[in-house]
């Protein structure tokens, strides 16, 4: 949570200082700043609600099997080796 506390505050703090220094281009940037912090925001609490941890995540990653030297379709590629 500490990290949602942490976006929140760097965003209303960029925003508010983008608005003030920038008159007209500020408002925008910083309309464009706050949205961009709540899409982290959103982003961070799903991501912590869902149950999972970071490891399960990346133990259900596929493995990646690139075309080229080496890949599937290479007609030198030792079939035993992979």
């Amino acid at each position: 949570m500490a990290a949602v506390l942490v976006v929140a505050v760097l965003t209303v703090g960029l925003a508010v200082l983008l608005g003030a220094l920038l008159p007209g281009a500020g408002l925008i940037a910083s309309v464009l700043v706050v949205v961009l912090g709540l899409g982290v925001i959103v982003w961070l609490v799903v991501a912590g609600s869902s149950g999972r941890s970071t490891s399960e995540i990346v133990q259900e990653t596929e493995r990646q099997e690139l075309l080229g030297p080496g890949g599937p379709d290479d007609p030198n590629r030792n079939p035993k080796a992979a």
